[in-house]
C-alpha cells in the first residue's frame, strides 16, 4: 500500500519572524536552525541552539521528541528524526515539521524513507527555485508517495538503518586512528632519519 505523506502526517512550516531573531540568553523558548542540524550523518545538535522570546501564533508548533524536521531550503533537502530535545524547541523557517498522524507508520520509518532515492528524485523534479537556492514547496512535499509496509517490516528496516548508521560512524573512526597512526610513524622516521 502507498499513500501520500499528507495523508499520513501533519506538515506545518517552521517558526517564521516578521524581524531578526534576537538572541536572549533568558528567552523562553529554543530555535532550531540550519547551523544546528548535519546533512551528512542526519543528525542535530542542541547545545548550540539559541535562546530566544518568538511572538507566537497559533500556527506554530511546539516540537515534540517523534517529530521530522524536513529540510525544504537549499540544494540538498534531507529529514532528521527528533529524539531527545529540550522543552519549547521551534523550527526554524527553513525547515518543515512532519508529524505522523497515524498509528501504522513509525516515525523513524518515515524519516528514513524521506532521506532515500526514489523521495529525493521525486523532490528533484518537483521543487521550484528560490530567488538564491532551491526550494521544496508544501504542496510538493505533501505529495511524496510513501509505501506502507506492516510495522513489523518498517521495524526491520529501522533497526537495519540504525546498524548501519552505527558501522559508518566505526569505520570512520577506525580511518581516523588508522591516519593518525600512520602519520606518527612517518613522523617518527623523519625525525629518526
Amino acid at each position: 500500500m502507498r499513500l501520500k505523506l499528507n495523508k499520513i502526517a501533519k506538515i506545518q512550516s517552521g517558526y517564521i519572524s516578521r524581524r531578526k531573531i534576537e538572541s536572549n540568553e533568558d528567552g523562553s523558548h529554543f530555535l532550531i536552525q540550519a547551523r544546528d542540524v548535519d546533512a551528512h550523518y542526519l543528525t542535530y545538535r542542541t547545545d548550540s541552539l539559541i535562546r530566544f522570546n518568538p511572538a507566537m501564533s497559533r500556527n506554530d508548533w511546539i516540537l515534540n521528541a517523534g517529530d521530522i524536521l524536513f529540510m525544504a531550503r537549499g540544494a540538498r533537502n534531507f529529514s532528521v528524526m527528533l529524539q531527545e530535545i529540550p522543552e519549547n524547541l521551534l523550527a526554524a523557517a527553513c525547515f518543515f515539521i512532519v508529524r505522523v498522524a497515524r498509528k501504522d507508520i513509525m516515525p523513524d520509518y518515515l524519516c528514513w524513507y524521506l532521506n532515500q532515492a526514489p523521495a529525493e528524485r521525486y523532490l528533484h523534479r518537483y521543487s521550484g527555485r528560490g530567488v538564491h537556492m532551491p526550494v521544496v514547496r508544501r504542496s510538493t512535499l505533501e505529495k511524496i508517495d510513501i509505501p506502507l509496509p506492516p510495522l513489523e517490516i518498517q521495524k526491520k528496516i529501522v533497526e537495519m538503518n540504525t546498524l548501519m548508521k552505527n558501522e559508518q560512524e566505526l569505520t570512520e573512526k577506525l580511518a581516523e586512528k588508522r591516519k593518525a597512526l600512520i602519520t606518527a610513524a612517518c613522523l617518527q622516521t623523519v625525525r629518526n632519519s
